[in-house]
C-alpha cells in the first residue's frame, strides 16, 4: 500500500497547492504548480494534463473533509451499514451540488490513458471514501470479497450512477438517492449474508 499511498499524497499535494494558487487571485498553469507543490512538472503533467482539469478538482477539494466528517461521524460500534448509509447520503449531496463539475472532470478524462501502470487516468476520492467507511470489515472479512465490495460500492454511487440514473432511467434526485441506497444496502447485506452463513 506505500506506493499506492505515495501516488494518493502526489496528487493531493498538487490538488491542494492548486487551491491556494486559486485562492489568492491566481489562475496558474500546471507548471506553476508543480512547482509550489514542489513535486516535478513531468509529473504533474502525468496527473493533470491540462489546468482546466486541475482547477476542476481544486474546487472539489472543498468537499473532502466534509466527506470525511460524515463518514466517521457515528458511534465506534456502529453497523457498516449505516456507515455506507451515510455514505450514500453525504457523496450523493456532494454530487448532485457539484454535478457541473463533476460532468466536466469525466470530459477531461474519459479518453485519457493511465497515468502510469497501476494509475487508473481519474484516481478518485470516491474510492477512498469507500475504503474509509468499510474500514470496521477490515479483518472480518476475506480481503478479495472486501475488495469487491469497495470496487461494487464505487459503482453504485457518485457521478457516473447519477447519470445513468438521471440521463438514461429519467429519475429526479429524490429517485437517484433512493435506488443508490438500494443497491448500497443490497450490496452490504450480501456481504453479511455471506459472513453469517455456516461453513
Amino acid at each position: 500500500m506505500g506506493r499506492e499511498s505515495q501516488k494518493r499524497r502526489t496528487r493531493k499535494a498538487l490538488v491542494e497547492a492548486a487551491g491556494r494558487l486559486i485562492a489568492d487571485g491566481g489562475r496558474p498553469s500546471v507548471a506553476e504548480v508543480a512547482d509550489a507543490a514542489e513535486i516535478s512538472r513531468r509529473t504533474a503533467y502525468r496527473y493533470f494534463p491540462s489546468a482546466e482539469q486541475l482547477f476542476v478538482e481544486a474546487a472539489l477539494e472543498a468537499t473532502r473533509q466534509n466527506m470525511e466528517l460524515s463518514i466517521d461521524r457515528g458511534p465506534a460500534d456502529e453497523p457498516v451499514a449505516d456507515r455506507v448509509d451515510r455514505l450514500v447520503d453525504a457523496l450523493s449531496r456532494m454530487t448532485l451540488d457539484n454535478e457541473p463539475l463533476l460532468r466536466q472532470m469525466i470530459r477531461h478524462t474519459i479518453d485519457r490513458d493511465p497515468i502510469e501502470p497501476g494509475v487508473p487516468p481519474r484516481p478518485s476520492r470516491r474510492l477512498e471514501y469507500v475504503e474509509r467507511t468499510l474500514t470496521p470489515l477490515r479483518g472480518a472479512v476475506d480481503q478479495d470479497e472486501l475488495d469487491l465490495l469497495t470496487h461494487a460500492l464505487t459503482v453504485v454511487i457518485g457521478i457516473e450512477s447519477t447519470i445513468v440514473l438521471r440521463d438514461i432511467c429519467g429519475l429526479d434526485s429524490a429517485g437517484i438517492l433512493r435506488v443508490q441506497h438500494w443497491a448500497a444496502r443490497a450490496l452490504v447485506t450480501a456481504v453479511n449474508t455471506a459472513r453469517s452463513a455456516p461453513s
